[in-house]
């Protein structure tokens, strides 16, 4: 009886309640995706640039600059082809304190690896992006919080493509350990 009492109150606290995971997830194309892998050498996942390792590659998919203010998280699907990968970046000051925050600039890249192209380029044209800056407001981003170099927050908006069509993404949520740099 002791045993369940414990439990309820750990469990009204919030103690056991599910985290929110690791990595990027959102509602795209009328799918729902579960991005948790960092960037990973593979033959349709990223393209090696310059010698670099998954070691590497861990900390570019998960980064908080400093001096510039930005963070930028990159994830894709875990295995060994992923077809979808997401890169989101935003501007950032930790010293800020007040949450909810919405940063001024943000970028987000939507990449299906299965139609080629440069990764995460601008010169990939099949592929999504979408804005936020003083000309457009395509994206939203929110940072709900900041703890322990640990980045959540969601986003939403309308991703354009270089080859014409616009699509929604929604229910965007994001949460990464970031490295500084």
């Amino acid at each position: 009886m002791l045993i369940l009492f414990i439990l309820s109150v750990l469990c009204s606290t919030g103690f056991l309640s599910e985290k929110p995971m690791q990595g990027i997830s959102c509602r795209f194309k009328h799918q729902t995706m579960h991005l948790t892998a960092p960037m990973r050498l593979g033959h349709i996942g990223f393209i090696q640039r310059g010698g670099l390792t998954n070691k590497d590659l861990d900390t570019l998919s998960n980064w908080y600059d400093l001096q510039r203010g930005y963070v930028e998280i990159v994830r894709q699907e875990s295995g060994p082809q992923p077809r979808f990968g997401i890169a989101l970046g935003f501007e950032f000051d930790e010293e800020n304190g007040a949450y909810p925050y919405t940063p001024a600039h943000a970028k987000l890249q939507f990449k299906d690896f299965s139609w080629g192209g440069v990764e995460f380029s601008q010169a990939d044209t099949f592929n999504y992006t979408g804005v936020s800056n003083e000309v457009s407001e395509d994206l939203l981003v929110e940072v709900l919080g900041f703890r322990n170099d640990t980045i959540f927050g969601q986003f939403s908006g309308l991703l354009l493509s270089g080859a014409g069509p616009m699509a929604v993404v929604d229910s965007g949520y994001f949460r990464a350990r970031v490295y500084r740099r």
